[in-house]
């Protein structure tokens, strides 16, 4: 799988004074470069955009519209064979080459956890007694993750959260997810594999060989694959280590941008 697709997080009190900081937010952009070089022919990316996505998830990072993060959509497997239907989702963090940890965009109330099943704390409330839904944590916060042992009670939420796998379709099967990507104002296609620098499609993918059980590398033989950005799918960026000829670039020293899917909040 290679290194871990990036997570926007916020570490509150870490700064000094006990300032809340921003980690992994996203990538220097081009105005914090020296002699950047833009996107081609038509330059689309601006001095406060970058190259590179991060992911984050609804309750302890700092999405905006300088730092999105990856929107998808998912239906996560629940604990009682129920699921969650194809719906937002946002990524807490990857666990293989194309399978993620995701929450729901619909929190649940205290009273209605499934008892074995995977949450996030939104809010805490006033009448939630955390320790007896399974949260061990000490004193609970927005963002603390536990895994219900009763049903519960009061006013916290939490979102349910579970493992899903890539698939491509807008409207993923229990236990599978999708990222929406474009690339030079082509129709919206999917992601079969995705880090923070780079993004693949399904040419070349089967459902047969990509499932739930497939914790290696993608099965493949050709996907396209491109450079990964928030802002933009127009247009090429020099490979880097690119074969220069004279001042002129040798065949295949670009490669294509494509636009991951992003929330802004």
């Amino acid at each position: 799988m290679g290194r871990a697709l990036k997570i926007q997080k916020t570490n509150p009190g870490a700064g000094n004074s006990g300032a809340s900081v921003n980690v992994d937010i996203g990538f220097p952009n081009f105005g914090s470069l020296t002699a950047p070089v833009y996107n081609s022919p038509v330059q689309t990316l601006a001095s406060t955009t970058y190259l590179g996505v991060v992911g984050g998830s609804n309750t302890d990072s700092t999405a905006s519209v300088t730092n999105p993060e990856i929107a998808a959509v998912a239906n996560i497997a629940l604990y009682d064979g129920t699921n969650t239907t194809s719906g937002a989702a946002r990524i807490v963090r990857q666990k293989g080459s194309h399978k993620f940890l995701v929450t729901s965009a619909s929190a649940t109330t205290a009273g209605s956890f499934i008892v074995g099943q995977a949450y996030k704390i939104l809010s805490v409330g006033t009448t939630t007694t955390w320790s007896a839904c399974g949260a061990t944590q000490g004193t609970p916060a927005a963002g603390d993750e536990f895994t219900a042992t009763a049903v519960g009670s009061g006013n916290g939420t939490a979102y349910p959260m579970g493992i899903c796998v890539l698939s491509n379709t807008a409207t993923p099967a229990a236990g599978f997810m999708s990222i929406r990507i474009s690339t030079g104002d082509s129709s919206a296609v999917y992601a079969s594999y995705i880090t923070n620098k780079w993004v693949r499609d399904w040419t070349g993918m089967t459902y047969s060989n990509y499932a739930d059980t497939n914790y290696g590398v993608n099965v493949q033989s050709g996907e396209n694959f491109y450079v990964a950005n928030f802002f933009t799918d127009e247009g090429t960026v020099t490979w880097s280590g690119a074969d220069v000829k004279g001042s002129a670039l040798a065949q295949n020293g670009t490669v294509q941008l494509a636009q991951v899917s992003s929330v802004t909040s």
